[in-house]
């Protein structure tokens, strides 16, 4: 059998700079908007970043000199609507987070949608697939945590016991900001230690 869990980041990616106000580095988060600036069918487009602390504002260049006729109507229309998925989307951007030059703050919450493949049970171990749906700051010991119900100590426990096979410790703690996802094993056993199997739905099993 086979398990595909996608992951999605959920909310903003915070971003720590120094602010002018404040007079330290403090987190600012997306303030919920776009400003957009048309000059000659040329296209400048920010999102506008805030303080978590006070009111300053900051703008992160999206599009810079970008003429009206490459940009995609829909996101167009998203961009002038301020859109909040789209405000999201761009917050978690590499080309763009990389652009600016930004430090990025914390990890985000995420959410994993879970899917099941028919497959021989190979040594009773599931393959589990991880695809991550966009780059973001995530560990699999935080996702196998979620998916599993199971202690971080319980986790490494059973990476140590070859429960759970694919991954290193080290690998297992790391967040650094990830463009691909990971492929690893997990024994009938441990996957189901502290999961509910619903009898109802055998072919796509639920926690």
């Amino acid at each position: 059998m086979q398990v595909t869990w996608t992951v999605s980041p959920v909310g903003y990616q915070r971003i720590a700079r120094r602010c002018p106000a404040c007079n330290t580095k403090r987190d600012f988060l997306p303030a919920g908007a776009f400003r957009m600036n048309s000059q000659k069918k040329i296209l400048d487009v920010w999102s506008i970043y805030k303080c978590t602390h006070c009111e300053y504002t900051w703008n992160i260049s999206l599009f810079s000199r970008l003429p009206v006729s490459r940009i995609n109507r829909d996101l167009y229309s998203r961009i002038m609507a301020n859109d909040k998925a789209t405000l999201e989307y761009f917050s978690h951007d590499d080309q763009i987070l990389k652009r600016n030059n930004v430090e990025l703050s914390g990890v985000p919450e995420f959410q994993v949608r879970e899917q099941w493949s028919a497959g021989h049970l190979c040594n009773k171990r599931l393959k589990i697939t991880v695809r991550l749906r966009c780059s973001f700051q995530v560990s699999l010991l935080s996702i196998l945590r979620k998916q599993l119900f199971l202690s971080a100590s319980e986790i490494k426990r059973r990476v140590v016991a070859g429960e759970i096979v694919g991954v290193t410790l080290k690998e297992l703690k790391s967040t650094t900001r990830r463009t691909s996802g990971f492929e690893i094993g997990i024994s009938v056993g441990a996957f189901y230690s502290a999961r509910k199997i619903d009898l109802r739905n055998t072919g796509n099993p639920k926690n």
